[in-house]
């Protein structure tokens, strides 16, 4: 079995104007607009549609592509969200010799191909499989994914999964082999039998790749026969906005055959028009000749032709492919038969003005064509174009820009798709307020990068840019309203060195202009960009936010004089996905109902992101022992966020999981709660205000006020900043009877002198269940009235010398005999005071148990979590 490769792409370039005017189906004029139905509808996908970036294409998945062919009506629009078109039908056409007899297969109006593989030399039944499977990166959950037609020929990679190319990807497969559909005027011969996988695909992302469509065949000769002097040919009905005032030409040094305006004054894209154009940019490999040898053919032919003047038989149609006229007579330069003679119509230049131009603008076929080639059974062939979509500022320049935009799909062809992405786009949430809308993003692009090892780049994120558009469509008009960029890394105004349609020529531009302050996830509008003054309430506004990346292994600063304006470097942006935002007069209420578990008195605020975001679920705010945050899905155990406690801000540095935004509040270095406990063993019961029921009550000034049920005491100027985030355990004892380090003012010798009636114990983290990494900790007392023993108004401290290392015994032993740095070393200080009405002197719990405390500093808690959310409750 010979495999031949034969790969190539068509261009397209889109000029958007101030119009919007509603595209309509052109009259039925020509000889082949005669549909004749052959399948069901739910076999006949007529509407998917390929959408990733600024093109909305129609895809079937019997051939024909750009046409809706239900109402019969233009099926390319862009921009995207617009009713503008561009192209009104496409479809590729094959043609060969079976036994000296012309046969072809047509994809235009009427299709000449079914859905579905070839299966023992001919068609198979209808089958609801044999269908368009759209899928897209990032969406592993999609029936069509989960489905993916492999048996029918659908592409895998290495591990058996759809071998995704671009962003999104529509795979279908059809064939020629059913006579039955043979009945367009241009064809209506015996099938050829062949099968044809086409795989379209699109980049989600700006710049040129951010108007280009890929579409990719590969063709099987499964029919039996040698198809002989075999050509491909990529057909269009180019109707560019208004379709009576088309020209076209080509390009032979690129392979490129194109369409333009003849005036700056179209019916739907106004003063500016664009350039529509189809580039093989690698035709079929055939021999050369020489033995193990193999040439490549680019375009062959070009021609084209007007509506009413369609081939009529197979036999014009297998001329036109060749590149002669449709009754077998050759071209000839300018239509003049004393010139010489040429396979390629109008390949002179217009933005020039040489060469043979087309004039008599009307509605007008164009086709490129390559070959001749040999498939004999069992022979492939592979087949690329590519759809692109380019803006100049009139009908000449947009042909600048084609030929451009051409040169840089060639370079992604020849990299053969492997170029580095931009990164994706952040999720939008849509908050309608009263005169004014809160966007809210995720944080997925975040931390990504792509890179490319031959081509030496490194796109690494490095911000956002939040949009408002004129309208869902109105890519070209779209202001920045914001840019939030990496903080710390240097980088804020980004220039680039761009071809400029509307010059003709590289300028040196600034792409981004950034400010290197940092990160936000959030923004509220107000004022209209475009309009100025307050939103106004029930009018819908667009708005985008995208993500870039800067390419980090290609940077240079750039100077203007002496001063550094900026950083020279290449970015990638990601394409618009535009939300609708609509202020109401009445403000929706976002909350998530959620519930506080556990007794620390740092929190989380929760906010819906929008309405109707968030699933009925259950999702844990829980602090971790690092001092980060995490949230965890009950129902899974997944965690599916894990961040530093960020102050609250406003929401601006929260993320958005699932719909919901968490925003943790700061935590402050007093003790976060002091529990009583009976005997050591259990809480005496706690209520929200943390005052305890017979233990620990905090009066109205704050102060936290200890009782051991007899004798009140004031705790006063809690300090845990270097607790380490552990608890401590305090207990009272009947008698001053503990050693302690004795600290005067300006005394530092902190001996051993002092006996009193606490006893302190580092618990760990999360841990007075577990006692096995208690620890009892040594007291350091600071004698403020130098009285030599302990009275109320001592501040307490809490040394990180071990109880148990100290010889207590050994008369005149000093702190600095464990501690050499002679400094406090202390883990947290409190004072004790008496308070109001007491005795002054500490009693015994007449239950027979001494007060026990437990002091916790604000720390993380993975045992406790912080909060529930458990549903979602919002009020328009």
């Amino acid at each position: 079995m010979r495999f031949l490769c034969w790969l190539g792409t068509a261009c397209l370039i889109l000029l958007v104007a101030a119009s919007d005017a509603a595209a309509a189906a052109k009259p039925v004029a020509g000889p082949n607009r005669r549909t004749v139905p052959r399948r069901a509808a739910t076999i006949l996908d007529n509407k998917t549609h390929i959408d990733a970036n600024n093109i909305d294409m129609i895809v079937t998945n019997h051939g024909s592509f750009a046409e809706e062919l239900t109402s019969q009506a233009a099926g390319f629009f862009y921009p995207k969200g617009s009713t503008k078109t561009a192209v009104f039908a496409a479809g590729p056409w094959i043609g060969a010799k079976v036994n000296g007899q012309v046969r072809v297969a047509v994809g235009e109006y009427s299709q000449e191909y079914v859905p579905g593989p070839m299966l023992n030399g001919t068609f198979q039944t209808d089958s609801p499989r044999f269908k368009n499977y759209k899928i897209v990166r990032g969406d592993k959950t999609s029936a069509d994914y989960l489905n993916w037609p492999v048996d029918q020929g659908a592409p895998v990679d290495s591990t058996g999964a759809p071998a995704l190319v671009g962003d999104m990807m529509i795979w279908s497969v059809y064939n020629d082999a059913d006579p039955d559909v043979h009945s367009n005027l241009a064809g209506s011969t015996e099938p050829l039998g062949v099968e044809i996988q086409q795989t379209t695909f699109a980049f989600n992302r700006s710049g040129a790749l951010g108007n280009i469509i890929f579409v990719r065949y590969k063709l099987f000769n499964k029919g039996g026969n040698t198809l002989d002097s075999m050509y491909v040919s990529a057909w269009s009905d180019p109707d560019l906005g208004g379709f009576t005032d088309d020209l076209v030409g080509c390009d032979t040094t690129r392979s490129l055959g194109f369409c333009y305006n003849a005036t700056n004054a179209d019916q739907q894209y106004g003063g500016t028009p664009p350039a529509v154009g189809y580039d093989f940019f690698r035709g079929p490999i055939v021999p050369s000749g020489t033995p193990g040898v193999f040439d490549t053919l680019g375009m062959t032919s070009f021609n084209k032709y007007i509506n009413g003047t369609d081939p009529r038989g197979a036999d014009q149609t297998y001329n036109y492919m060749q590149g002669l006229n449709a009754n077998g007579t050759p071209v000839h330069l300018f239509n003049d038969t004393t010139q010489a003679i040429t396979r390629f119509q109008v390949p002179g230049d217009p933005v020039a003005g040489t060469g043979w131009l087309d004039s008599s603008p009307a509605d007008r076929r164009l086709q490129l064509s390559t070959g001749p080639f040999t498939m004999a059974p069992g022979d492939s062939q592979e087949v690329t174009i590519a759809i692109i979509v380019g803006q100049g500022n009139d009908r000449l320049s947009s042909i600048t820009d084609l030929k451009e935009k051409d040169k840089q799909a060639q370079i992604v062809f020849d990299l053969n798709f492997d170029i580095p992405a931009p990164p994706p786009n952040p999720t939008v949430y849509v908050q309608d307020l009263d005169r004014s809308v809160r966007l809210i993003w995720d944080q997925t692009p975040v931390g990504t990068h792509s890179a490319n090892v031959f081509l030496k780049q490194d796109y690494v994120f490095e911000g956002f840019r939040v949009w408002q558009l004129p309208s869902s469509g109105g890519f070209r008009e779209a202001k920045v309203l914001a840019t939030y960029d990496v903080s710390g890394d240097g980088y804020a105004a980004l220039y680039s060195d761009l071809f400029n349609s509307q010059v003709g020529a590289v300028e040196r531009l600034e792409v981004i202009k950034g400010t290197d302050e940092g990160l936000r996830f959030q923004l509220d509008i107000s004022s209209d960009g475009f309009h100025g003054g307050r939103l106004i309430n029930n009018k819908p506004y667009y708005f985008a936010v995208t993500s870039f990346a800067l390419d980090t292994m290609n940077v240079a600063p750039y100077f203007v004089g002496v001063n550094q304006v900026g950083t020279l470097t290449d970015v990638l942006e990601s394409g618009f996905n535009v939300v609708t935002a609509t202020p109401r007069g009445s403000n929706a209420v976002y909350t998530v109902t959620g519930r506080q578990i556990g007794t620390e008195v740092v929190g989380a605020t929760l906010q819906v992101s929008q309405v109707g975001a968030v699933s009925d679920s259950l999702y844990h705010v829980v602090l971790l022992p690092s001092g980060n945050w995490a949230i965890i899905s009950v129902a899974s155990g997944d965690t599916l966020f894990t961040g530093p406690g960020n102050p609250s801000t406003g929401g601006f540095d929260s993320p958005v999981v699932r719909g919901f935004i968490t925003t943790v509040n700061p935590a402050p270095t007093n003790p976060s709660m002091i529990d009583q406990l009976e005997g050591g063993t259990g809480l005496l019961g706690a209520a929200d205000s943390l005052n305890m029921a017979g233990g620990a009550q905090v009066d109205s000034s704050g102060t936290i006020l200890l009782k051991n049920y007899i004798v009140p005491y004031d705790i006063l100027n809690f300090n845990f900043a270097d607790a380490v985030q552990h608890d401590y355990l305090l207990r009272l004892l009947p008698t001053a009877s503990e050693p302690a380090w004795a600290y005067a003012g300006g005394d530092t010798s902190k001996q051993a002198t002092f006996n009193v009636p606490w006893e302190v114990y580092d618990l760990g983290q999360c841990s007075y269940e577990d006692p096995s990494d208690d620890a009892k900790m040594s007291i350091m007392v600071r004698d403020r009235d130098a009285s030599g023993t302990f009275t109320f108004g001592d501040a307490v401290y809490i040394r990180r010398i071990p109880f148990a290392s100290v010889a207590w015994g050994t008369p005149g032993i000093k702190s600095t005999d464990y501690n050499p740095a002679n400094d406090d070393q202390t883990l947290g200080r409190f004072t004790l005071y008496k308070a109001a009405g007491g005795t002054g002197r500490h009693e015994e719990d007449p239950r027979g148990s001494e007060p026990v405390l437990r002091a916790l500093p604000v720390r993380a808690d993975p045992v406790r979590p912080r909060h529930e959310v458990h549903q979602h409750s919002s009020v328009p």
